[in-house]
């Protein structure tokens, strides 16, 4: 990874602390004579193959190959054809001293700024007492004694020598075969900060004040290597912004958040960071001799300082504006959207905008870099991608959902305080719980479950027609009793049915047809004479065909006599047919059912009245008709009964969705929360009531204000809503809620279809008008389930492990609880405006402070903060510091805290600097 890291700011260096050359006369390449021939640059090479990023020159009491190892260095890199193998390579001038001791000679690394020489080293032996024998270890030892060896190498240089304990815990190491602290070895080891171990698990289990004092010390990790191959194979990883002792130094003292041992390399960028914002022809930013105004972002951890007025909101809301996150603001932070408005007017309204203004912000998302455009004048390309070819423009989508940032402001931190409503669209926007993803299998049932509604509706509509059916049917069954029971619907049946047989049976057309198209036939199957005129006398052909033609004739001929045969035998079953019909008992039946029907007519035409055929037969029909309804809405009935299964089916199924958010909810906040020594939350299954009547009397288009006393009335403690709007007050078992709702559902239901009574006959009325008019409202009330409550809950004192509820703390106390929430999840960029605001130091050192150190490495944070010791103590990789200057926000200072010009400027700008760096690094003064 370092290699292609290309952020400013801190990163980590892969360091070999401990590196010997030929300059080690005694044991450098013992075992390989060969290795005192290497050339300056084959030893950097197996440096650079080693892919350290600094390595550490360490002769036996020498300093006399730096000078030939950094010329080399500079060749190297200065060659316009660098080999393959090269990389940018740091040497740190340094020397393995041999100090003599009262049992033995013990080894000591000094480590020099990479601006030393070989002189510096040599001046530094001297003042040890080395004056000869260097590169000799055996017989050359300092006249100096371990402290004052140290002490020695620290004045170095103004104060930048480090002195490292070599392999304290191998041979000639200080701890060698050590087990207890006797009172000169612990002076020695208070005067030492850092130390080379050869395992540094070695004192794990040692006697409690020895591991104590050996647990103070920075662990380090170097090869001593006494052979070019063996460069590298020991290492640490430290954390500083450019390779320089001062750094060095500072990332030493702070080992336990800057010094890595480790193989694998540290340097890993978040899944989706900022990396750079442009401001171009803003009001009071961007304007310096036409240059845009230019933050480049570390992956990591970056903090915004400045004085007032300096231009920290700018950056801030720029950020918002590019990324489209001002939409967040409409709801639940409105003062936050009022200033944000101003903030976007053009500078002739007392805004900051011009109509050239443009936002440019690059974000970097899973390995490849893309640039958010945003114009006032709404122009240009929204969203670019960078390609070989340059910036491409590209489909933007949904800007918010392909590139998560968080964004809060104080005030949006304190509007979360008063009302953690709104943590809960924080909770919902994560992966773990995607209640876009949720909301999505929601719709889908409840759709169905209103469709279903719907059906069920129409089918009972169908329902209600019985009852008239059913009269009609009675009469129509009377109708035809009258006449069955008189005999005459007998008669008439009968002179029915014979009738429709008599007429289904008598047709005879069939057969005059077929034998009067077998006579056509008959007459037409002839051929005509054979045409002897057109064939020449003494033609040769002419028999042949005439013969052919004549007994073609002659069987056409027998085919007529068949045909003319068949028609006789056609006429002849039509007879028999006739005759067999008319002797038939049927036909019997047939002639009596007519004569009865003859004598029924007369009956009634001697009474003056008529009876009809037709007029039975669609009485019979009427009755079928009907019945045949009657049975189909018993069918229509089953299905309600199927439709009813299936709306209870999709009630249970929305039921198990909000079971399946609150689950999902709950596992994220154990999973983020978790045993918090600062804060607990807990959700409450439906428990939100705070804006239950507005949704209620949007469910029901019920204006607000009107039939107080029927929907909410806290004052005479009534209204449908009032035991479910109050039920923490009453101290109502949360267990209940769910019968509470019911309850709330049931008597607005019953109320609307007659069965109840409100407090008020207008609430009344409006409730049945509307259920006869519109009942799909009902339906939405009927999938309608408060909220889940949010419960939050806070320590004063996170040593008692005591929590009470956020409403009863402090502005402060309730800014931690959802500070230490807000900074604990999530992997999408985090910007914070002054978080610190409302909390004393020690809310900001407890909470913010370690929450910054332990979540920093997962995501990016941007903090704009007044408080040292979120910079400091935070340990910002990279620190912006603003100016106001000529009318323009600009860049004083960028840097790493390693920089002595940032650590300036923290302690210059923000009250309590000082103070903040003496707490992180102990003993090391600002000005070393």
């Amino acid at each position: 990874m370092s290699e292609q890291w290309e952020f400013p700011g801190n990163k980590w260096w892969k360091f070999d602390f401990h590196t010997h050359t030929p300059a080690s006369l005694n044991d450098y390449g013992r075992e390989d004579t060969s290795c005192k021939e290497i050339t300056p640059e084959e030893w950097l090479k197996q440096a650079m193959l080693a892919e350290l990023d600094c390595v550490v020159v360490t002769d036996h009491n020498s300093g006399a190959w730096i000078d030939k190892l950094k010329k080399a260095n500079t060749t190297l890199a200065n060659q316009q054809d660098r080999p393959a193998w090269f990389r940018e390579l740091t040497i740190f001038p340094g020397a393995e001293l041999t100090v003599a001791g009262n049992r033995s000679r013990i080894h000591l690394l000094a480590v020099f700024d990479p601006s030393c020489d070989t002189s510096n080293v040599t001046a530094v032996l001297g003042g040890c007492g080395i004056y000869k024998g260097y590169g000799d270890e055996q017989q050359t030892c300092t006249s100096k004694s371990f402290v004052e060896v140290i002490q020695k190498i620290e004045e170095n240089n103004n104060g930048n020598g480090i002195a490292i304990a070599a392999h304290i815990d191998g041979a000639k190491g200080l701890l060698q075969d050590v087990t207890s602290l006797k009172p000169e070895l612990k002076k020695i080891l208070k005067k030492l900060s850092v130390a080379e171990f050869c395992d540094p698990h070695t004192f794990d289990k040692a006697d409690p004040v020895l591991r104590k004092a050996v647990d103070r010390l920075a662990k380090v990790g170097g090869s001593d290597a006494h052979k070019p191959d063996q460069i590298g194979r020991h290492f640490s990883w430290i954390k500083m912004s450019s390779p320089a002792i001062e750094g060095l130094r500072l990332a030493l003292s702070d080992h336990t958040f800057s010094v890595k041992n480790q193989q694998e390399d540290p340097n890993q960028l978040p899944e989706s960071f900022l990396s750079k914002l442009t401001i171009q022809s803003m009001q009071h930013c961007g304007r310096i001799k036409g240059r845009p105004f230019t933050l480049s972002l570390h992956p990591h951890f970056n903090s915004i300082i400045g004085g007032r007025g300096t231009g920290k909101s700018t950056v801030l809301e720029s950020i918002r504006i590019a990324a489209r996150r001002d939409q967040e603001l409409n709801e639940g932070a409105p003062q936050v959207k009022r200033e944000l408005d101003r903030f976007m007017q053009l500078s002739k309204q007392n805004g900051v905008m011009r109509n050239e203004t443009e936002i440019l912000l690059e974000v970097h998302r899973r390995g490849k870099i893309y640039r958010l455009r945003w114009r006032f004048d709404g122009a240009e390309t929204v969203l670019e991608e960078q390609t070989e070819s340059g910036w491409q423009g590209i489909e933007s989508g949904d800007l918010t959902e392909r590139f998560p940032i968080s964004i809060f402001s104080q005030k949006q931190i304190n509007e979360l305080a008063a009302n953690p409503r709104g943590l809960l669209d924080i909770i919902d926007r994560s992966p773990e719980v995607n209640r876009a993803e949720w909301q999505a299998r929601w719709k889908t049932v409840e759709s169905r479950f209103l469709q279903l509604r719907e059906q069920q509706r129409e089918l009972v509509r169908q329902l209600e027609t019985e009852p008239q059916l059913r009269a009609k049917l009675n009469d129509v069954i009377n109708d035809l009793k009258l006449y069955e029971e008189k005999g005459h619907g007998e008669v008439l049946k009968q002179y029915q049915k014979r009738s429709q047989q008599k007429n289904s049976l008598f047709d005879d057309s069939i057969f005059d047809n077929l034998s009067h198209e077998l006579r056509e036939l008959a007459a037409s199957a002839e051929l005509s004479d054979f045409p002897q005129h057109l064939f020449e006398e003494h033609d040769e052909t002419r028999e042949e065909i005439q013969t052919v033609h004549e007994q073609s004739a002659q069987e056409v001929q027998a085919v007529s006599t068949a045909l003319e045969q068949l028609a006789r035998r056609v006429e002849a079953l039509q007879e028999r047919r006739t005759t067999k019909i008319s002797s038939s008992d049927w036909f019997l039946a047939v002639q009596a059912s007519i004569t009865a029907y003859e004598h029924l007519v007369e009956e009634y035409e001697e009474k003056n009245s008529s009876v009809s055929i037709s007029l039975y037969g669609e009485w019979v029909q009427e009755r079928n008709r009907l019945q045949h309804r009657l049975s189909k809405l018993e069918s229509v009935r089953n299905e309600i009964k199927n439709i009813d299964k299936q709306i209870g089916e999709a009630l249970n199924e929305l039921l198990a969705l909000r079971t399946e958010l609150l689950e999902k909810r709950q596992e994220f906040l154990n999973k983020v929360i978790g045993n918090s020594p600062l804060v607990r939350m807990e959700l409450i299954p439906f428990g939100d009531a705070s804006s239950l009547e507005n949704e209620y009397r949007s469910l029901l288009n019920l204006d607000y204000g009107k039939f107080t006393g029927s929907v909410y009335d806290p004052e005479s403690k009534q209204g449908i809503l009032y035991p479910l709007r109050r039920w923490e007050e009453t101290k109502t078992p949360a267990s209940e809620l769910p019968d509470l709702i019911a309850c709330v559902k049931e008597k607005t239901f019953d109320i609307a279809k007659g069965e109840g009574n409100g407090n008020h006959g207008a609430f009344d009325n409006r409730l049945k008008k509307m259920y006869d008019n519109q009942p799909a409202i009902f339906d939405r009330l009927a999938v309608w389930w408060p909220e889940d409550l949010l419960r939050v809950k806070y320590s004063k004192d996170p040593s008692s492990k005591k929590f009470d509820r956020l409403e009863k703390g402090s502005a402060g106390q309730k800014a931690a609880a959802i500070l230490a929430f807000l900074l604990s999840h999530g992997s999408d960029p985090l910007i914070m405006d002054q978080p610190e605001d409302d909390l004393d130091n020690a809310l900001i050192y407890d909470l913010i402070v370690e929450q910054i150190k332990t979540y920093k490495s997962q995501r990016q944070l941007i903090i704009i903060t007044h408080n040292p010791n979120i910079v400091v103590n935070g340990d910002a990789e990279l620190v912006h510091v603003l100016k106001f200057e000529n009318g323009q926000v600009e860049i004083a200072q960028q840097g790493g805290l390693g920089e002595a010009a940032v650590r300036e400027s923290v302690c210059t700008i923000m009250e309590g600097g000082r103070d903040a760096f003496e707490k992180r690094y102990k003993r090391i003064t600002l000005e070393a």
